[in-house]
């Protein structure tokens, strides 16, 4: 397609990277806030506690399509494996977490129409796991901005057909079905005919090379497990709500959570374009440059995280009572606490990368499983005794725990390594 062949064409810097892919990245982050959203003003808070608890089944499942091979594909300098590979490994995964959501929904108890919610949910991850694989291979060939562009193309189109079949319809699973048969239109027409061009000497046709599909999945399966554990301890709460609660209180829950999970991509949308300026220091060798673009970074999160905290202390529980119009004023501890959650799970996802590229991923999975064992030892007593309180301190403590243990490590990784 002449378009695509236009926009290969497009020289880039790490503004117009940064540029592209703050936008794509807002409005990707902004899809499950303006969906929740859109059910709750439109549908009602009773609807909006299924499909926050249907969705977060589909966005831990997410974690299995994704399986964490963004960042082994990104620092993947020396092409150890081939696009096709990638290919391969996430159309299997893709079905493994579709299997998978349903049954981690009937473990749940739901059937009926909470059952069907959470497939189509599933399904919609689809466009999102594809687009993963595509993203990371324009990153790898520094055109990260396009992939900028595909994730606004995508989520901007599938939010106002959520959105419009929702008004017309009141059917939540018609939304989200037209929504799904959008994105993977969008990835279809846009992400597909430009990774043909860039793979024009590769081949591009699906085959299953299930040598390097388990050697891919051995190398990243370390860091799939630290980030389905950060999913799983963020259910954690929110299955035992849907276990002891209301749907109303899922929902006043699942609200209070967004603006956590919007936090760390924000940050992510700052720091992910330097992330292969990241791997090329390390594998040349230079680790004094390694180690003094770490702790810019490291410092420049502490930085928006201190902005963001004050912005949200303020502004934050007025901001979302006249979104969702939905009382919330008894919840603000609970809300700052989740913030506070969200800064640090910046500071994890900017450390899982920095081990992945120096190849100590067993690292993170420690970290995460020491987090999960934290999050759900705790979850009963402080639920019990909290309530919605104690579901956002289980929370912290389990991303608090793996943050914890990451920053010993690495600081005993690099003094191993003598960098100063």
């Amino acid at each position: 397609m002449y378009f695509s062949e236009a926009i290969l064409k497009k020289k880039n810097t790490i503004k117009y990277d940064t540029f592209w892919y703050t936008i794509g990245t807002i409005s990707n982050s902004a899809t499950s806030v303006l969906l929740m959203l859109f059910v709750t003003r439109i549908l009602g808070v009773y609807e909006a506690g299924i499909f926050s608890i249907s969705y977060s089944i589909a966005q831990l499942m997410l974690t299995v399509g994704w399986f964490s091979t963004r960042s082994f594909q990104v620092s993947d300098i020396n092409e150890e494996f081939k696009f096709n590979d990638y290919l391969s490994f996430k159309i299997i995964l893709s079905i493994i977490s579709i299997i998978g959501g349903i049954i981690y929904s009937l473990i749940l108890g739901n059937d009926g129409y909470e059952l069907l919610v959470t497939i189509l949910c599933c399904f919609l991850n689809l466009g999102d796991i594809f687009a993963d694989l595509c993203s990371a291979r324009l990153q790898q060939l520094d055109k990260l901005f396009i992939a900028g562009i595909s994730y606004f193309l995508r989520a901007v189109g599938y939010i106002f057909v959520f959105f419009v079949t929702l008004v017309i319809s009141k059917s939540l699973a018609i939304s989200i079905l037209l929504a799904f048969l959008y994105s993977i239109f969008e990835l279809f027409i846009f992400d597909r005919s430009i990774i043909k061009n860039l793979n024009c000497r590769l081949d591009i046709g699906t085959y299953f090379n299930f040598r390097n599909i388990l050697r891919l999945l051995f190398a990243c399966f370390p860091l799939f497990i630290s980030s389905f554990i950060t999913n799983f301890i963020v259910n954690i709460p929110k299955n035992a709500i849907e276990i002891a609660f209301t749907q109303d209180v899922q929902a006043y829950y699942n609200i209070i959570l967004m603006p956590s999970s919007l936090v760390n991509m924000f940050n992510m949308f700052i720091f992910v374009p330097l992330f292969t300026k990241i791997a090329r220091t390390w594998n040349v060798g230079n680790f004094s440059k390694f180690f003094k673009l770490l702790f810019s970074l490291i410092l420049l999160l502490l930085l928006i995280s201190s902005v963001i905290l004050i912005g949200c202390f303020i502004l934050g529980i007025p901001f979302l009572e006249l979104l969702y119009a939905v009382d919330l004023g008894e919840y603000k501890n609970a809300f700052m606490i989740l913030i506070c959650a969200g800064c640090l799970t910046g500071l994890n996802s900017i450390l899982s990368y920095v081990f992945t590229v120096i190849r100590k991923q067993k690292i993170v999975l420690l970290a995460y499983i020491f987090g999960l064992i934290a999050a759900q030892v705790s979850i009963n007593p402080l639920i019990q005794n909290l309530e919605l309180l104690g579901a956002s301190i289980d929370y912290l403590l389990g991303i608090g725990t793996i943050a914890l243990f990451m920053v010993i490590s690495l600081f005993i990784v690099l003094r191993k390594k003598n960098i100063k």
